[in-house]
C-alpha cells in the first residue's frame, strides 16, 4: 500500500469520526470549504495509480465522464437543502461522504486523460459555479440553510468567492506556463 493510499485512508477515517465531523460541519464554512474538499482529496489519494485501472477503461473515454460525475457530485453538495440534510441525517451524511470519495477517485482517473482543454472546461465551470454560489450565499437577505445562521452563510459565501478566485488564477497561470500554451501563441514582434 502506497503512502498516498495510507494518507487518504487516514484522512477518510478521521473525517468520518463523529466528533471530528460534528466539529467541521458545525459551520457552513467548515462544511463547504473544509469537509467537502478534504473528502474529495481523500478519494483522490486512496485511488493512487496501480497498473491497469479505470484510467484505461472504455467507460471513461477522454476522462469526460469521470470529470462530469465529479462536477455533478460537487454541484449536488453545494445545494443548501443537500447541506441541511447531510447535517441532520446520518444516512445522507454517509451518502455525502461516499459520493465525495467516489468523486475524488473519478477525478484521479480522469484528470490526465482529459488533457488541457477538458481540464480547463472542468476548472472553469467549477470555479464559475463556486463564485456564483458564493455571491448568492453572501448576498442572500435570508437564511438559505435551516441548519446554519445568516452570518455563517455570508462567511461561507465569501470563502467560496476567495477559493474560486484563487483556483481560477492558479489554473490560468499554470496553463500559461505549459509548453502547449506557449506554442499556440503568436510571437511578439517589436516595432
Amino acid at each position: 500500500m502506497t503512502g498516498q493510499r495510507i494518507t487518504g485512508l487516514a484522512l477518510t477515517v478521521t473525517l468520518l469520526l463523529t466528533p471530528v465531523r460534528d466539529f467541521i460541519v458545525a459551520t457552513m464554512t467548515g462544511h463547504m470549504l473544509v469537509q467537502i474538499p478534504l473528502l474529495l482529496l481523500a478519494g483522490f489519494l486512496i485511488s493512487a495509480p496501480s497498473g491497469a485501472s479505470m484510467r484505461r477503461s472504455w467507460l471513461n473515454p477522454g476522462g469526460a465522464p469521470g470529470l462530469l460525475m465529479t462536477a455533478a457530485v460537487l454541484t449536488t453538495w453545494m445545494v443548501p437543502r443537500a447541506l441541511d440534510l447531510a447535517v441532520t441525517s446520518n444516512g445522507i451524511a454517509l451518502l455525502e461522504s461516499s459520493t465525495l470519495l467516489a468523486g475524488g477517485v473519478l477525478l484521479r482517473h480522469s484528470w490526465q486523460r482529459a488533457g488541457a482543454i477538458g481540464q480547463a472546461f472542468f476548472i472553469g465551470n467549477l470555479t464559475w459555479m463556486a463564485a456564483v454560489a458564493g455571491l448568492l450565499l453572501r448576498d442572500a437577505p435570508v437564511r438559505v440553510c435551516t441548519t446554519y445562521l445568516v452570518r455563517d452563510q455570508r462567511y461561507a459565501g465569501t470563502g467560496l468567492l476567495l477559493v474560486a478566485t484563487a483556483i481560477g488564477v492558479r489554473w490560468f497561470t499554470t496553463w500559461l506556463a505549459l509548453p502547449s500554451a506557449r506554442t499556440n501563441r503568436e510571437p511578439h514582434v517589436a516595432r
